[in-house]
This record gives C-alpha cells, sequence and structure tokens, in this order.
C-alpha cells in the first residue's frame, strides 16, 4: 500500500473512530439511563410506560366520562397507590385552589413553596414544549419540571371544572443523564488522543524504520562497503526509492571493480611496455656502444650493427603506434572512414601483398573466395580492416613451428544474411582450450615467457576485436592444439546497388561513401 493510502486512511480514521466511540458512549448512557429509572418500581409491564402511557390514558378517559370520581377519595386513594407503584403521583386542582396531592409529592410541593406555587408552576410547564430548570439555569433538566431535588415529567388534563396533573418521577433517569453525559465529550477527547497517538506511531514507524534503513545503508557506502544489500521490502514509494538504492549501490560496485579493473590494466600496460620496450633498447644500446668502442672494426660488422638499431627502433615504434591505437580505441577517440568496398577483391589484394612481404618469406600463402570474380559489398574501413588482417596473420605467423608454414584466408556467408565472415587459419602449435576464451583480452599473452619476437605486446588481439566491433561486427577464435588456429570476424554486406537512393557506378559509391560516413569512434 503506497504512503499516499496510508495516510488518507489514517485520516479516515482519526475521523471515524472518535465519531463511532462517541456514538457507542452515548446509547451506553441513554441505555443506562432509561434502565436505571425503570429499575427503580420493579413490578407490572405498565411501569415502561411513560406518563402518556396507557395506564395514564385509560384514568384521564374515566374520569373524563365521570367527573364525580375526582371528588371520591377512596377512588382518589386507591389511584394514589397505584400510582405509587409506578413512580408517579397525581395533583387535582379546582379554580386556582389545590384539592387533592398525591402524599408522595407533598415534599415535592413544600420544596417548590407551597401548595399555590406548586400549581403556578403546574401551569407554567407545558409537556415537550417549555421546561423550568429549578431556578438555576441548568441545562441538564431541560424539558422537566425540576422541584426541589427530584424531576418530573407531567402530563395536563383538564375534566369539567378540575385540572388533573399526572406526574412522573424522572430523578434516576436525570440523574443517569448528569452523571453520564460528560462521558460522552471525554470519550471524544479519549478517542482523538488515542487514535491519533496510535495511528501516528505506526503511520511513522513504518516510514522512519525503512528510511533508518536507508540511513545506514548510505553510512556503509560513504565508508566504502558495497558489500551488503540495501533492500527495502516494501511495495510503495519508500520500496521504490529502496530499489533504486539498491541498484545504484550494484551499479557503484559494478563501477568502481571496473574501475580497480581498469587501473590495474594500466598499471600492466606500463609493466608490459616497460619490459616490452627494455629489449630493444638494450639492443640498441649494445650496438651503439659496438659502434662507439671500435667492437665493429670492419664495415660488414658496422652494416650489421646498423641494420639491428635499424630493426630494434622499427620494432619499438611498432609497439608504440599499436599502444598509441589502442588507448584511442579504448577512449573512442579513433575516427572511422566507413565506405562500400569490394571484400573479396580487397582480400585478393592483401594476399597478394602477403605473399611478396618479407615478413611473411616461406609461409604458403592461400585464399578461398568463392565465385571469382562476383563482387561481395560491404561497408568497412579500409585502413582499419587491413590492420585487422594484419594483427591476426602476424599473430598467427609467431606462433608457426612447423617446417612448412601456412596461412590460408577464406570468405564465407555469414551467420545472418545481412553478413560475410572472413575466417584465417594457420598451422601453427595452436592454442590450449583453456586460454582461448581470453586471446581477445587486453594484454592477454599465450606465451608466458613474454619473448617480445613471439609473444608481442599483448594488444594485437584485443584491438582486433575493437575495430570489428567497431565496424559492427564479431570475432571468434578455433583452436586445435598441434594443428592450427582459426580467427574469424564477421562484417555488414553493403546495400545492393539498385536499392541505393542515389545509384552510380562503383567507384563513385565507394567515394560517396568514404566521404559520408567518416566518423569519430565515440559513436562507433
Amino acid at each position: 500500500m503506497s504512503i499516499r493510502k496510508k495516510l488518507i486512511l489514517s485520516y479516515i480514521a482519526m475521523i471515524v473512530v472518535p465519531v463511532v466511540l462517541v456514538a457507542i458512549t452515548a446509547i451506553a448512557v441513554f441505555s443506562a439511563a432509561g434502565r436505571g429509572s425503570d429499575q427503580a418500581k420493579p413490578a407490572a409491564p405498565n411501569q415502561k410506560e411513560l406518563v402518556t402511557g396507557e395506564w395514564s390514558e385509560g384514568f384521564l378517559f374515566a374520569v373524563g366520562r365521570e367527573p364525580g370520581l375526582l371528588s371520591d377519595e377512596t377512588f382518589l386513594h386507591a389511584t394514589d397507590e397505584r400510582l405509587a407503584e409506578m413512580g408517579m403521583g397525581m395533583a387535582v386542582a379546582r379554580n386556582g385552589r389545590l384539592l387533592h396531592l398525591s402524599e408522595g409529592l407533598v415534599p415535592s410541593a413544600r420544596a417548590a413553596g407551597g401548595d399555590e406555587a406548586l400549581l403556578g408552576r403546574l401551569d407554567a410547564y407545558e409537556t415537550a414544549h417549555r421546561s423550568d430548570w429549578g431556578g438555576g439555569g441548568n441545562p441538564w433538566h431541560s424539558g422537566y419540571l425540576k422541584l426541589g431535588d427530584a424531576s418530573y415529567e407531567v402530563d395536563r388534563k383538564t375534566v369539567a371544572e378540575d385540572t388533573v396533573y399526572m406526574l412522573k418521577n424522572t430523578s434516576e433517569r436525570h440523574n443517569w443523564f448528569q452523571t453520564g453525559f460528560p462521558l460522552i465529550p471525554i470519550a471524544l477527547i479519549l478517542g482523538i488522543v488515542l487514535t491519533n497517538g496510535l495511528l501516528t506511531y505506526f503511520v511513522s514507524r513504518s516510514i522512519i524504520r525503512p528510511l533508518q534503513a536507508l540511513k545506514r545503508a548510505a553510512e556503509r557506502i560513504k565508508d566504502g562497503d558495497l558489500g551488503e544489500a540495501a533492500l527495502v521490502r516494501r511495495k510503495d514509494e519508500i520500496g521504490e526509492v529502496g530499489a533504486a538504492f539498491e541498484e545504484m549501490r550494484l551499479r557503484l560496485k559494478e563501477s568502481i571493480a571496473l574501475q580497480l579493473q581498469y587501473e590495474d590494466n594500466r598499471k600492466e600496460l606500463l609493466s608490459n611496455i616497460s619490459h616490452d620496450l627494455k629489449t630493444p633498447i638494450a639492443a640498441i644500446a649494445g650496438c651503439a656502444e659496438g659502434l662507439r668502442s671500435g667492437i665493429a672494426d670492419t664495415p660488414d660488422k658496422r652494416m650489421k650493427y646498423i641494420d639491428m638499431i635499424a630493426s630494434k627502433t622499427n620494432d619499438m615504434d611498432r609497439m608504440i603506434d599499436e599502444l598509441f591505437l589502442f588507448s584511442k580505441l579504448d577512449l573512442k577517440r579513433e575516427p572511422f572512414r566507413f565506405e562500400t568496398i569490394d571484400l573479396a577483391g580487397y582480400l585478393r589484394q592483401i594476399a597478394d601483398e602477403m605473399k611478396h612481404d618479407p615478413l611473411f618469406q616461406g609461409v604458403r600463402i592461400s585464399l578461398d573466395v568463392p565465385d571469382e570474380g562476383r563482387p561481395e559489398p560491404v561497408t568497412a574501413d579500409r585502413e582499419k580492416l587491413g590492420r585487422v588482417i594484419a594483427n591476426i596473420a602476424n599473430n598467427s605467423l609467431k606462433f608457426m613451428d612447423k617446417d612448412e608454414r601456412e596461412l590460408s584466408i577464406s570468405l564465407r556467408p555469414g551467420p545472418a544474411e545481412s553478413e560475410v565472415s572472413v575466417r584465417i587459419r594457420d598451422n601453427g602449435r595452436g592454442i590450449a582450450p583453456e586460454a582461448l576464451p581470453l586471446v581477445f583480452e587486453r594484454f592477454y599473452r599465450a606465451d608466458p615467457s613474454r619473448n617480445a619476437a613471439a609473444g608481442g605486446s599483448g594488444l594485437g588481439l584485443s584491438i582486433v576485436r575493437q575495430l570489428v566491433e567497431a565496424h559492427g561486427g564479431t570475432v571468434w577464435a578455433e583452436s586445435e592444439p598441434g594443428v592450427g588456429t582459426t580467427i574469424g570476424f564477421t562484417l555488414t554486406r553493403a546495400v545492393p546497388k539498385e536499392e541505393a537512393e542515389e545509384p552510380g557506378d562503383g567507384t563513385d559509391q565507394a567515394d560517396e561513401g568514404g566521404e559520408g560516413h567518416e566518423r569519430d569512434g565515440r559513436n562507433g
């Protein structure tokens, strides 16, 4: 339940509960007052009647038919006894004089100031319209005739020349009202206090406790402890905040772990580069010292030393270029110039160049391109694609350990209809199965000896993966130890010429593609 709904329900409860409690209290007070007056004279069922009950109406009907009964002392005495059993009394007046008064009403007449005063107050009383508040202005006596300490309900009837007053003693009920009525505002106050107090406690508790849990989690995160979950299992706004807080913790933990990994990578990079640069620098320094000290005392020796210096310088330049490219790719700062090229023709050109490259002297280069003469247009950056193939081929060359070294390049359909795949296979010593998933990781070397001549900088295949992914493709490796290794990658087919928006010849399309698809590596 949401906090908004909880607050709305608590506000409703703060109103409804006190009202219900006051209603119950009022019903209890009135019921107790009624039971108290009824229990004062327990006898016949007609004792539960009011002054206008059946017995009173029957009596008044009888004297109305026979007015002389009001002068019959025996009848009046019997009537008084009957009325006394019901907690009632009777007064009969004629011409302003009191002719008869029930014995039970004599103390009340005295309290009123005598018979004349009593008659005056009885005449002034009108049931349900006027009230005598006992001279004290007490609102609890409204609707009753107050005579001394007693309260009465009065019914008046004129019979011939006489006036009959029927009085019912309601002191018991009146006392119950006086005692019980103050309980109603007390119940209202208690209902408001208890309802507000309990609801405030429970609602605030349901809000404060999860907030305190989030506070403790924030303090742990502040201290660098990201291991403990900050879950708040609730289905309300605080639960949503807790879920967002937990997601933030997980992302922060992942970010810190990634940052630490990058830091380790940088340290490893510095260590690797320092190690790799130290070897050619030491060789260059040795050759220079040999030239300076005169060890190279013949033109052939001096030329050999100079060639070694040039070779090591080229190795250093290659490593620095590789590191620079890797850094720009890692920072998404390397620009790409995409164009539509014929991949089949491009691979033929690459294979032909490799056959004449002194680096691949003694290596049998083979090319497998289906449907020779049929173009295979793809969208790629010529220079970056050449770097991908060169890195894979150079990596294969380092691990060729057989007398007859072979390197094959093949072009095949890709996993998807819109893709083509290029596979480069060697017959080297292969890669162990446990090392195969790691070959594209940065700084990874399959050769733990870190021989610069064979192991390289550990960035070549990582650069391959970044360049292929920037082209929208994927790269993978397959290997069988002792047999050879295959490294493949996919490229996206170019839109056919007939579907292009501005068709033209192949050269124009390639040039326009090159101009139109140049972009920063951050968008690749």
